[in-house]
């Protein structure tokens, strides 16, 4: 674990560095810890060296780990994809949902939230890279989507998240995020939003170019806790 420790330290190092060298602050910056696929005890001791959000990707796994976690003080994040059926199960624990993609897991998201009493804070995920393989809503229709979420009032935009294109050079990758930062900031001013102010993007391999063009939230997994175990 001690590894674990050391890897942390290291990447909250490098964020600071590359955030002050474009002029922003390191402290704007949130480092989501991705588990997939990786044991409770490494999520308690990265906890332990001063992660305090985690993100899962799968709802069956984010339930048994929040259970087997609740005496921890988590910010739990859903980053896969949002399944309408599945809803119900996310809807009492997250702290932020990344992927609202469609109208209809919008609605049973905030149908969800209001039986649970909570209004909870999501993300708009755009497809940013033109990749059939990803989820995401076209840059093209993110304004009828927040359009449809600002009707719920169980529902909290913040912003907005992408997947840049696995195979995709640097350079496409800087664009795509640039794309991204500029979308936000069209929405948040079409609709007069001075809290939507969230970006996510930024993974294990890019998270350098992510936060210089503004990303406020960081997806890491391998960097922090390595390969995934094989199952």
């Amino acid at each position: 674990m001690q590894v674990l420790v050391e890897k942390i330290a290291s990447l909250r190092l490098e964020i600071e560095t590359i955030a002050r060298a474009v002029g922003r602050d390191p402290d704007t910056i949130t480092i989501v810890a991705v588990a997939k696929g990786h044991p409770v005890e490494q999520i308690a001791a990265a906890v332990a060296a001063g992660i305090a959000d985690i993100g899962e990707n799968y709802v069956q796994e984010l339930r048994s780990k929040h259970q087997q976690l609740a005496h921890l003080p988590i910010r739990w994040h859903f980053i896969g994809r949002l399944q309408t059926n599945k809803a119900k199960y996310i809807a009492p624990i997250v702290h932020l949902v990344h992927s609202l993609d469609r109208e209809n897991a919008a609605f049973e998201l905030a149908r969800q939230a209001e039986r649970t009493g909570r209004t909870l804070d999501v993300l708009l995920q755009v497809n940013t890279s033109d990749e059939t393989t990803k989820g995401g809503i076209a840059p093209h229709a993110a304004h009828q989507l927040l359009g449809t979420v600002l009707g719920l009032k169980h529902l909290r935009p913040r912003g907005l998240m992408t997947l840049a294109g696995l195979e995709h050079s640097a350079e496409q990758v800087r664009a795509e995020f640039r794309l991204l930062r500029s979308l936000r900031d069209e929405l948040a001013r079409d609709f007069g939003l001075e809290y939507f102010t969230e970006l996510s993007m930024g993974m294990s391999g890019d998270y350098a170019i992510a936060i210089e063009e503004g990303a406020t939230i960081l997806r890491i997994g391998t960097r922090i806790f390595g390969k995934r175990p094989r199952a």
